[in-house]
């Protein structure tokens, strides 16, 4: 069962008085950075837009608006961390903004924190009952919460299995068949590599076996069937 996709981030568009209180030509050099570092967002330089939107930041420090875009801008450069980050103090400037959030909950849900995710989505809801989008995402998260959890035990019993019979060829198989199907490739080749110490006869199967077909397109995989090939 695959992962549920979030509905697509948004980029949150300039809003009037986001630089309010500021002297007016940093607002306004804001405001254009700002408006630049959308535009570069839209062409797909994410880089360059990072680089205008630190700027509208440093020249409006306030404007929760400008630290979203930033803040999506560096979720496209694969700058999690600086994302989650962002788009936190984001939400400390305006606890309101449901974009901001549920992007914020989307980057969660990306990194496996479904508790997180459903927990920033869960305030959308309550501060907007009417946000389809919020609703349509948690019910992802929680969906997607599920299925982690079930993984999680069905690898837990393999390794248990596994534990308890040592010498066992065929349960350090089984385990790797398991890990392999849930997509963790080191953990399969791992349990692999072990059942092959042990003895496990049925080389050929390895190329066959449906359960590793995802282990198949990795390089370690080729390696390991011909480094472990028995010799005839």
């Amino acid at each position: 069962m695959k992962k549920l996709a979030l509905i697509a981030l948004t980029l949150c568009a300039l809003l009037p008085g986001a630089a309010c209180g500021q002297d007016k030509a940093a607002a306004d050099a804001a405001a254009q950075q700002n408006a630049r570092g959308a535009a570069l967002v839209k062409e797909g330089k994410f880089e360059e837009a990072a680089v205008e939107l630190q700027k509208a930041a440093e020249a409006s420090p306030k404007s929760a608006v400008i630290q979203s875009n930033l803040a999506y801008a560096y979720d496209r450069q694969g700058r999690i961390d600086e994302a989650v980050a962002t788009y936190r103090k984001a939400l400390e400037l305006d606890p309101a903004n449901t974009s901001a959030r549920n992007n914020l909950a989307n980057l969660y849900s990306k990194q496996g924190l479904y508790d997180d995710a459903a927990r920033e989505l869960e305030d959308v809801v309550q501060r907007d009952p009417a946000n389809a989008t919020a609703k349509a995402n948690l019910e992802s998260v929680l969906k997607n919460k599920t299925i982690s959890q079930e993984k999680k035990e069905q690898a837990s019993s393999a390794v248990q299995t596994a534990d308890s019979k040592p010498q066992d060829p065929q349960a350090a198989y089984n385990a790797a068949r398991v890990y392999a199907r849930l997509g963790d490739a080191d953990q399969a080749f791992a349990w692999l590599n072990k059942a092959l110490d042990l003895g496990y006869d049925q080389f050929d199967y390895l190329s066959l076996d449906p359960s590793l077909v995802s282990l198949k397109k990795d390089p370690r995989f080729l390696k390991l069937l011909e480094e472990r090939r028995p010799a005839r």
